[in-house]
């Protein structure tokens, strides 16, 4: 059986991911599937600004400084984009010729990799956020990946 495409894009950011391919009868890009995540991360930061954290003196200066808090904002965005991964992974393992090949932040590449590497082959990496990007324009940069991806 014909692998529909070669390889799989995950395009990715902290709240918006899209699985794109080349389209097998032209040299076009096409969206395959978007997911959406803003609204959690939306109702995150109306929460966190609901409740700030402490603030405390600094003793050498005048400055103060934020105590007490993890940074829950970033990692809403490293689970939102673990779940991406899963998700690619159970919807396109078969249409996954090759492997797939990654365009996010740079601090979500590491997160997005290490889900994926257990069940899809990674073939390559860009440090870019393209999820907004027509699929019209994303040749520019997904043509660069897509020779790393083959090498």
């Amino acid at each position: 059986m014909t692998k529909p495409f070669r390889i799989l894009f995950i395009l990715a950011d902290g709240a918006r991911a899209r699985f794109v391919a080349r389209s097998p009868g032209s040299d076009d890009f096409v969206t395959l599937r978007e997911v959406d995540g803003s609204e959690r991360l939306q109702t995150l930061r109306r929460e966190l600004r609901a409740s700030p954290p402490g603030r405390s003196h600094e003793s050498s200066s005048p400055n103060r400084r934020t105590v007490g808090r993890e940074d829950f904002f970033r990692q809403a965005k490293e689970a939102f984009v673990a779940e991406v991964a899963d998700l690619a992974a159970d919807a396109f393992p078969d249409e996954a010729g090759d492997g797939v090949a990654i365009a996010a932040p740079s601090r979500l590449l590491g997160p997005l990799r290490t889900r994926l590497e257990p069940k899809i082959r990674v073939l390559a990496e860009l440090s870019k956020d393209l999820t907004k990007i027509p699929d019209h324009e994303l040749s520019r940069w997904l043509n660069k990946l897509e020779v790393a991806a083959e090498a």
